[in-house]
C-alpha cells in the first residue's frame, strides 16, 4: 500500500479486526433480539442454507485471493526486471567512447532517481516527467550519435534495452492499479455479512459459545479481505513491492563508476 508504514498497515489491521468483531457481535445481538429462542436451541434448519453459502463464498474468496496473489507477483516481478534492466543499460555503457557514455549514464541516473520519487504517486496514474524526459534523452543521444558516426552494435543492443525498459515502465504503472473490481469487492462483503448473520441464527449450546464461534469467523473474514485488499495494493515504501531494487542499482553504478 503506497505510502502506508509499518505503523498505519497495523492500524488498519487492528481497525479491521474491530470492525469484524463488532459486526459479529451485532449479529449475535440482533438474531437473539429479532427470533428470542432461548440458548441451547439450534435451528437444524438453517444448517443446509449455511453450508451452501459457506461454500460458494469460500470458492469466491479463494479466487479473490488467487487473482490478488498473482496481481502481487507481477508487479514484483515487474520492478525486479526494470532494475535489472538499468543495471544491464549501466554496465554497457563502459564500453562506449565519451561524451556518449557520460550522456548517457546521466540519463540512466536521472531516471533511477526519478522512479523513486513517483513510487507513492503511481496509484494515480501520476507519472514522472523526469523519469520520461530520461527516456527521450537516450532515444535522444542514440540517435545524435547515430547520426555523427556509424551505429555499434553496443548502441544497439543499448536501444533494445531502453524499449524494454519503457514496457516496463508501462507495466509497473498497470501493476499499480487496483484490478478487483468494486462490484466484486461489494459481492465479498455482502457475502461475509450473510455468512456471518446465518452463523449468529444457528444456535449453538451455550451463548458465550455461539459469541465465540461468531467473532471468531468474522476476524477470520476481516482478516482474509485485509490480505487481498492489501495484495491488490501491491507498491509501497515499507512492505509490499518497495522501490529497494532501484536503491540497489544505484549503488551497482556507483561500483562501475568507481572501475572504470
Amino acid at each position: 500500500m503506497a505510502g502506508t508504514n509499518v505503523f498505519g498497515l497495523w492500524t488498519f489491521l487492528l481497525s479491521v479486526i474491530a470492525v469484524s468483531v463488532a459486526v459479529a457481535l451485532a449479529a449475535v445481538w440482533l438474531s437473539n433480539r429479532v427470533f428470542g429462542r432461548q440458548d441451547g436451541e439450534f435451528t437444524s434448519s438453517l444448517s443446509p442454507f449455511l453450508t451452501t453459502v459457506a461454500l460458494v463464498y469460500g470458492a469466491l474468496l479463494g479466487f479473490t485471493v488467487v487473482v490478488a496473489w498473482e496481481q502481487f507477483s507481477s508487479a514484483e516481478a515487474t520492478v525486479s526486471h526494470e532494475a535489472s534492466t538499468l543495471t544491464t543499460m549501466y554496465r554497457q555503457t563502459v564500453g562506449m567512447p565519451q561524451p556518449e557514455q557520460r550522456l548517457l549514464r546521466e540519463a540512466v541516473r536521472n531516471y533511477t532517481v526519478s522512479v523513486s520519487e513517483e513510487w507513492d504517486s503511481q496509484y494515480e496514474g501520476d507519472a514522472n516527467d523526469s523519469a520520461r524526459s530520461a527516456i527521450t534523452d537516450m532515444y535522444r543521444i542514440l540517435g545524435h550519435q547515430g547520426a555523427v558516426q556509424s551505429t555499434s552494435s553496443l548502441d544497439g543492443e543499448f536501444l533494445k534495452q531502453v524499449a524494454e525498459l519503457a514496457s516496463d515502465r508501462n507495466a509497473r504503472f498497470l501493476d499499480a492499479k487496483p484490478r478487483i473490481p468494486g462490484l466484486l469487492w461489494g459481492g465479498l462483503l455482502f457475502g461475509g455479512l450473510l455468512l456471518i448473520s446465518m452463523l449468529a441464527m444457528s444456535r449453538p449450546v451455550d451463548r458465550r459459545v455461539q459469541i465465540v464461534l461468531t467473532s471468531s469467523v468474522g476476524v477470520l473474514l476481516g482478516l482474509l479481505l485485509f490480505i487481498v485488499f492489501w495484495l491488490d495494493r501491491p507498491f509501497g515504501r515499507d512492505l509490499g513491492v518497495t522501490p529497494e531494487p532501484f536503491t540497489n542499482a544505484q549503488m551497482t553504478f556507483d561500483a562501475i563508476d568507481e572501475s572504470t
